[in-house]
């Protein structure tokens, strides 16, 4: 049985929890590869949407992210936080001690804390309002942070009893 019923909802057994993270890392590789694909664009060829599909690969990316976040809680049938500073809580517990993210490289653990708040910025905004410029970087830093989630989530399911 790959799902049974808890007080808190659905508990997952180990089997389901590699397919379920893998899924997600999957999702990852398709955005990492939209990233560059779209960063590779000239300048000249740039269509007057590009910065709004580029602002949503990058807020897509930290939903990614939260994701994964939620699926450990539900295997380690922990609580998921919510409310105002859920996101916020989410991304503490991963960079914590205790979180799959807390190896992470300093420079990546500082882009995840600037990508969160480019995330509240595109989903409370117009992403017309957006231009390349304010995308640009964290577009062009994007597959090298999904490629960073990649090895701590995958070092995460190898360290699964």
């Amino acid at each position: 049985m790959l799902w049974s019923a808890g007080t808190r909802g659905y508990f997952m057994n180990k089997q389901t929890i590699l397919e379920q993270v893998r899924w997600e890392l999957g999702c990852l590789e398709r955005l990492e590869y939209l990233a560059r694909e779209l960063y590779a664009v000239p300048e000249a060829a740039r269509r007057p949407w590009d910065a709004a599909a580029a602002a949503k690969y990058i807020s897509d990316m930290f939903r990614g992210l939260e994701n994964l976040c939620k699926r450990k809680s539900r295997y380690l049938s922990e609580p998921f936080p919510e409310g105002p500073d859920s996101h916020a809580q989410i991304l503490k517990d991963f960079l914590g001690p205790e979180g799959p993210g807390h190896t992470l490289d300093p420079e990546i653990v500082h882009r995840l804390r600037l990508y969160k708040g480019f995330r509240h910025r595109f989903i409370h905004g117009y992403g017309f309002e957006l231009d390349w410029e304010v995308v640009e970087e964290p577009l062009r830093l994007l597959p090298e942070t999904i490629d960073a989630l990649r090895v701590t989530w995958n070092l995460w399911l190898d360290s699964l009893p």
